[in-house]
């Protein structure tokens, strides 16, 4: 049982029984991940990992998100935002695409392309453009990561980011926007 969102280390016994163990991972006292390792499980002879359960990787440290490559947003308040809920990225490395930025919010995928890396001909709502005027009707959701705050207009099909210095329009995909 591979997880990548898990933390490879840091867990402790929570409970152990003849052919089986439960390991805890916890952040400030309360469990973020389970894990049971059991004996010798059909086809599977020895110690293996059994099931396991992990919470929004929001709620595990900055650092092991971080490793993970998860960009976590915060909201108006300071508190980490689920990455279910909303997340950022840069494109993969092995298909050329690091210079894009992706912002999923709520099953939605908004990209930053200023140098064309995804050939987006019919993947985006509209292109991609800098030093844009924050629109009227844009609200602040309260959501910000690194100088970043995110806005948005009632329709969604965009999402403006402020910055410090400026304002981009990050069109919304039609679909996915994987390597090819």
């Amino acid at each position: 049982m591979f997880q990548p969102v898990q933390p490879g280390h840091g867990y402790r016994v929570e409970r152990r029984e003849a052919d089986r163990v439960l390991y805890s991972f916890d952040v400030n006292g309360r469990t973020k991940v389970a894990v049971v390792v059991a004996k010798d499980r059909k086809d599977r002879p020895g110690w293996g990992p059994e099931t396991n359960a992990s919470c929004d990787p929001a709620e595990l440290p900055a650092t092991f998100a971080a490793a993970q490559g998860w960009e976590v947003w915060t909201d108006r308040n300071g508190r980490r935002v689920p990455v279910s809920r909303l997340s950022s990225s840069t494109g993969l490395e092995h298909c050329g695409r690091q210079p894009a930025r992706f912002l999923d919010l709520d099953h939605r995928t908004y990209i930053r392309d200023p140098e064309g890396v995804l050939g987006c001909e019919g993947l985006l709502t509209a292109p991609y453009r800098e030093h844009v005027r924050m629109p009227a009707d844009a609200r602040d959701t309260g959501y910000h990561h690194r100088g970043r705050h995110l806005w948005l207009t009632h329709d969604e099909d965009t999402a403006y980011v402020r910055t410090a210095d400026s304002v981009e329009a990050w069109p919304r995909a039609k679909r996915g926007a994987g390597c090819r």
